[in-house]
């Protein structure tokens, strides 16, 4: 194996190597404030139930309008 060939795979994992690391770290970012917001939607929910009574706070209580902002 040649020295300049060996550079070269050398440099293709470094590459690699952080593109990958640096996709974790998106993921990693984006499951955090998911989690925030789903923590927050509960806490919320919870709220108004306490607020307004267990057995009041149900799918017809909201709004028609309501659309979902993000698809899965």
């Amino acid at each position: 194996m040649s020295s300049n060939n060996y550079k070269a795979i050398c440099q293709e994992l470094d590459t690699l190597s952080i593109a990958y690391l640096t996709k974790l770290n998106e993921y990693s970012q984006q499951w955090k404030e998911t989690g925030g917001q789903f923590q927050k939607g509960f806490l919320d929910l919870a709220h108004a139930k306490y607020t307004m009574g267990a057995r009041t706070v149900s799918h017809f209580s909201y709004d028609e309008r309501m659309k979902a902002i993000l698809q899965v």
